[in-house]
């Protein structure tokens, strides 16, 4: 268990412990079968608690990314309409968590050296929007970004930030795109939004292993 996950769960159970205790002495029947006796306003609260963690079908937009695929990465060290440099890799994608979220691993090389990453995506209910995290062995950076899907669910757009260290920048404000072009295929693209709408420095193509 994480240090965050830890705390979440201390969390939970603290809120849970003080709307116990608040309606200790009342007896409810629809209190959940082994815990003691909930208030109304308590047992409506837990209800909408439920309703939130659950999967729903905003995470079900997300299952064309499952699955295990080949990639082919273009980095545009110089911007576009420059040669990119071209690298190839594997990556395997998973539900985790009864399907709330996407785990994906991928390998492949960069600049000639192996290359390692992890992403998660899910989608949070209660803040209507896509959440993501990577990391990877090229970086101590943990970057988070936030979206949404377009009305056809098959381009997610999300946004964060990245920092430069070779120009001393923090805090670059980059665009992720996730297009899927159907079940076999999608692309991922980042946009370096400071140099420009179009801007687009990284592309990677993934193609079902079948």
């Amino acid at each position: 268990m994480t240090r965050w996950s830890g705390l979440a769960l201390l969390g939970s159970a603290a809120l849970l412990a003080f709307g116990v205790s608040r309606v200790a002495s009342q007896e409810k029947p629809n209190s959940p079968p082994g815990m003691p006796a909930m208030g109304e306003k308590e047992m409506a609260a837990m209800q909408e608690w439920m309703k939130l963690s659950a999967p729903s079908e905003h995470h079900k937009k997300l299952e064309p990314l499952v699955g295990k695929w080949n990639t082919a990465t273009k980095i545009w060290m110089g911007g576009p309409g420059t040669p990119p440099m071209e690298s190839s890799g594997t990556s395997e994608s998973k539900w985790i968590h009864g399907g709330r979220y996407v785990l994906e691993e991928h390998k492949g090389q960069h600049m000639g050296m192996p290359h390692e990453g992890t992403g998660i995506t899910g989608y949070d209910n209660f803040r209507n929007l896509y959440t993501s995290v990577w990391s990877d062995n090229m970086s101590t950076a943990l970057l988070t970004m936030k979206g949404a899907a377009d009305p056809s669910g098959k381009i997610f757009t999300f946004y964060g930030e990245m920092d430069e260290p070779g120009l001393k920048i923090a805090g670059r404000t980059v665009k992720y795109v996730t297009r899927i072009i159907d079940n076999d295929k999608h692309t991922f693209e980042i946009i370096d939004l400071h140099a420009g709408d179009n801007y687009k420095v990284i592309e990677i193509s993934y193609t079902r292993v079948k």
